[in-house]
């Protein structure tokens, strides 16, 4: 930034141009109020009385006491004045004597009622000089300050702390400062005209507050006229050598001065409020009531003066006398119309003055700063990032100055950066250049190797490829065997007169299976759960169906726990199980029921699964106690479901292998619905939750689809889990058979 020379720092003469300013703006209103009532001061002056009251009873002896006391009083013109006027009238001769004396002692009227503007202006100049003191004490270091600065010598450390904390409040400060002398001074003058006996006629109470409205003004425009100044001074010209540049990167005002906006609207309002209330105020004391000359009424011609071009208009309107009316107007009279030009004159000049002050600071608080701001940034575009701006306001231009400092720092912060990035990467680029060379070799070393593994991994690939190949055909062949085994649906489609099977493995085979036998005109039906899936699920399913039909077929075994009990011996016998710590327990989950069609019964056995029997009871019947016993009802609507619990223990090694497996004998009848099933449906994972689904929702589910055949039914499990299961994967094999009798 270009170095500028050190401004000097003006204080008394801000206080005298704004102490004129003030005198200059009061005393032509003064003389005016003065003017205006001179000849009202003359007639209470009660002179022409005094001389009246010693003349004689004739016109001739008042004639000649009148010009013995105007000879007295040298006036000889009077004299001159009496023998020219012969054919006149006493009266008149007397009227004329009476003015001319009262000229004569016109310099001697009283002056008791200037006496009040004395003590105003008296009391308001011995505050003056006391706040003249003060400025002068409070200024003075700000002036050290700069001369020191101007001559570049050392700085006093009390010096510099006091110059920048009261720096920027200079303005309010000497503001205040000559804002006292007015407020004592008013405060005085409020409180005489307001108190009943400190002014006695009612004129001069008038005068005097007529005078201190034009006071107020006048003190108002002055102080704002010194606050405007100094703070136009303080921002532009003082404020840069009192802060450092980094500390006016960004505003340090105590105070917010408000929007530019507001400024101007501010500005405005003055500069035309000020010269309109002169001139109204000038127009307003130029006028003069009819009434207050104590006229009751006009002439003809003294109307026709008064209205002019419409006394005739306005008679023939009003159809009356407008005399007898025309006591109510104000007139200016002639000598108040060049009081009254002379004021405004003044008062104007005044205005043009302080408007162009005004007008003047406010344009440089703006004009300034944005031309500032603008040549840095076209020494920025010129020269690139080489300074900062000062910010000298606190309105948006003095925003927009910090917005720019911070940006130009950020670029700065950003141009260091990127400069040590620069650096730090060109001495990576280096290091890492001899590290890529001493790596290439051991690279192309490691590719030579890697070329002979990748040939090994896709040698072993093809080979996993084709072993899964042939464990999956293994697993599918594995599956058709099993499916082969399973009963064929012929034999439920025979002996029941509606059913469903739901099959649905986790995967290609299965650990669930159900086995079904025709024997001696009984109906053989089971329904099991191996331990685990998969193809260990499947063996064992395999194993259990050969079992199953070995122990029935071959061993005329036809009782349901004794079928369950030998099933049990020979799964422990094959899988060599001793009840070891340690050991496998592996083996089966079994509903196994023994249907007789002839005698409508049914015998029922289980290891771990359940048999549900659901029938519906017609009216008020209810189920006999031989269908209820060992099984918990549960009711809903006109359907029962009989819930058959089975023994604790699965098929194959137990702590109480030796105990049997109890039987249970049912009675069915026509229209009785049979299920049986693996828990892979009731533990399937899903839902909003992700909890498995539970056997009360499945009982739930059974009583809804009672009034569907077995089909519908078995479309309805199917489609009910696959919504509960969602995207989470099968968890177990699922199984569930409906048999309707």
């Amino acid at each position: 930034m270009k170095q500028k020379k050190i401004p000097r720092f003006i204080g008394l003469r801000i206080y005298l141009t704004s102490t004129f300013l003030y005198l200059f703006l009061v005393l032509p209103f003064i003389g005016f109020l003065l003017f205006q009532n001179l000849p009202e001061i003359i007639k209470e002056s009660n002179l022409s009385s005094h001389i009246f009251n010693n003349q004689s009873d004739t016109v001739m002896s008042r004639v000649d006491s009148a010009l013995a006391k105007v000879k007295i009083a040298g006036a000889e013109k009077n004299i001159i004045a009496y023998e020219k006027i012969n054919a006149e009238s006493a009266d008149s001769i007397a009227a004329a004597i009476e003015v001319d004396i009262s000229k004569q002692y016109k310099n001697k009227v009283d002056l008791k009622s200037n006496q009040n503007l004395m003590k105003f202006f008296r009391l308001y100049f011995n505050v003056l000089i006391i706040c003249y003191l003060l400025g002068f004490l409070f200024n003075w270091p700000f002036k050290i300050y700069l001369r020191r600065k101007r001559k570049q010598k050392a700085i006093g450390e009390r010096l510099e702390r006091y110059c920048k904390k009261f720096i920027l409040i200079t303005p309010l400060i000497n503001g205040l400062i000559l804002l006292l002398p007015h407020v004592v001074s008013h405060i005085f003058a409020l409180t005489t005209f307001l108190s009943n006996g400190s002014i006695d006629k009612e004129m001069d109470k008038d005068v005097f507050q007529n005078f201190f409205y034009v006071s107020v003004v006048a003190a108002f425009l002055t102080t704002l006229f010194v606050y405007f100044w100094i703070k136009n001074r303080v921002q532009l010209k003082y404020i840069e050598y009192f802060f450092t540049e980094e500390q006016l990167r960004k505003r340090i005002f105590y105070f917010r001065s408000g929007k530019i906006g507001r400024q101007l609207w501010f500005a405005s309002i003055l500069t035309t409020f000020f010269p309109l209330a002169i001139v109204g105020l000038y127009l307003v004391l130029s006028l003069t009531s009819i009434k207050d000359l104590g006229i009751t009424e006009l002439t003809p011609g003294q109307t026709s003066i008064l209205l002019g071009a419409w006394n005739d208009t306005l008679s023939v309107m009003t159809d009356q006398n407008i005399s007898n009316n025309a006591t109510d107007f104000y007139y200016v009279t002639a000598i108040d119309t060049i009081v009254m030009f002379i004021g405004i004159g003044t008062g104007i000049l005044v205005s043009i003055i302080y408007i162009f002050l005004i007008i003047k600071w406010t344009t440089r608080s703006i004009v300034n700063p944005v031309n500032e701001l603008l040549a840095n940034m076209k020494k920025i575009r010129k020269d690139g990032i080489t300074s900062y701006t000062l910010v000298r306001t606190n309105d948006e231009v003095g925003e927009l100055s910090e917005g720019f400092n911070i940006m130009i720092q950020k670029i700065r912060d950003y141009i260091s950066n990127i400069s040590q990035m620069n650096a730090d990467l060109e001495g990576k680029v280096i290091e890492r250049t001899k590290e890529i060379e001493a790596q290439k070799e051991e690279i192309e070393a490691q590719k030579e190797e890697i070329t002979t593994q990748l040939e090994v991994v896709i040698s072993q690939r093809d080979t996993i490829e084709a072993q899964q190949y042939q464990i999956l055909d293994s697993i599918r062949y594995a599956k058709r065997i099993q499916t082969a085994i399973l009963p064929p649906d012929d034999l439920f489609v025979s002996s029941f007169t509606d059913h469903f099977i739901l099959d649905r493995p986790r995967d290609i085979v299965s650990g669930d299976f159900y086995w079904s036998i025709k024997y001696d005109k009984k109906i053989f039906v089971a329904v099991a759960d191996c331990t685990g899936h998969g193809v260990p699920g499947a063996f064992l399913s395999i194993l259990g169906i050969s079992y199953l039909n070995e122990i029935v077929n071959m061993k005329n075994c036809h009782d349901a726990s004794e079928i369950l009990g030998r099933l049990r011996n020979a799964l422990i016998f094959s899988l060599h199980q001793k009840g070891m710590e340690g050991e496998a327990q592996d083996g089966l989950e079994v509903a196994l029921c023994i249907l007789d069609m002839e005698n409508q019964s049914l015998q029922y056995a289980g290891a771990n699964r359940p048999l549900y029997l659901v029938r519906k009871v017609d009216g008020d019947k209810e189920l006999s106690s031989q269908a209820t016993d060992n099984a918990e009802v549960l009711k809903k609507g006109a359907y029962r479901m009989l819930k058959y619990k089975p023994d604790s223990m699965p098929i194959g090694i137990y702590y109480d292998a030796a105990s049997p497996f109890t039987n249970i004998n049912v009675p069915i009848h026509p229209g009785d619905s049979i299920y049986l099933f693996t828990d892979g449906y009731v533990d399937q994972i899903g839902g909003p939750r992700r909890k498995t689904y539970r056997v009360k929702y499945l009982r739930e589910l059974l009583f809804k689809i009672q009034d569907k055949d077995m089909n519908e039914q078995k479309e309805i499990l199917a489609q009910t889990i696959s919504q509960w299961q969602g995207e989470l994967i099968q968890t177990d094999d699922i199984l569930v058979i409906g048999m309707k009798i």
